[in-house]
């Protein structure tokens, strides 16, 4: 990808910033006010949520869309990357702060991976992407009816996101995405519990940002050698 590309990205993404911020405010106020696990089926555990600094959000949505695209080809695919980033951001400031995310983000996250990827009009990738899309969430709603404590539909509705773009790569990059999800969730959850933040029992931990987290490190791992067989991914050949 060429620098010119990136640096336009990066430069958007940063412009991102001050609406991630508003929509922080809004939508994190509006889910702590509903109260109820319908909105996207996490635990009721909210906190009256601090508006968010445009200038952080702005920095961290530019080095991520920098990092997304240097990395990641075709356009289109670091676009839908970009779009993800500039979604989940927000949507994991929301999960932490009121443990919820909103429907709005996690729909308008969906349309824009999807959209961005059926562009490609790779259809073997679009259709794995799908796939993958499909297991993430279905994954999530069976751990959010069997264990509602480690898991919500919120959780599902942006893993159809992250699975979709996961997919795009392969089904190797979508399991490593959810390795790497729950790998960072139980370091945070440990480095909680050492800190005295949380305890073994009454403690509803957001797995929203460590979902985000898995599937960036996976696909940015991925990058160029945009391969279906982990062997190669391993291998660079």
């Amino acid at each position: 990808m060429s620098l010119a590309f990136s640096a336009c990205s990066a430069v958007a993404a940063a412009v991102c910033g001050w609406p991630a911020s508003a929509a922080i405010e809004r939508l994190g106020r509006a889910s702590d006010v509903a109260g109820s696990p319908t909105a996207d089926g996490d635990a009721p555990n909210a906190t009256r949520p601090r508006a968010a600094r445009p200038w952080l959000l702005a920095l961290l949505l530019a080095a991520s869309a920098w990092a997304i695209t240097v990395r990641l080809h075709p356009a289109l695919v670091a676009v839908a990357a970009c779009w993800l980033t500039a979604c989940g951001v927000p949507l994991a400031v929301i999960d932490v702060r009121t443990r919820r995310l909103p429907d709005t983000l996690t729909a308008a996250s969906l349309a824009g991976v999807v959209g961005f990827l059926a562009l490609t009009a790779n259809w073997q990738d679009v259709a794995t992407a799908g796939a993958g899309g499909l297991a993430v969430g279905a994954f999530f709603v069976l751990l959010a009816l069997t264990r509602p404590s480690s898991a919500g539909l919120g959780d599902a509705k942006l893993g159809l996101s992250t699975g979709a773009l996961a997919g795009w790569f392969g089904w190797g990059v979508v399991l490593g995405s959810m390795v790497a999800a729950f790998v960072l969730a139980a370091a945070v959850g440990c480095w909680l519990l050492a800190t005295g933040r949380a305890t073994l029992r009454g403690t509803n931990l957001p797995f929203g940002p460590s979902l985000l987290g898995g599937c960036l490190a996976a696909i940015l791992l991925a990058g160029v050698g945009h391969s279906h067989d982990v062997a190669a991914l391993l291998t660079g050949q």
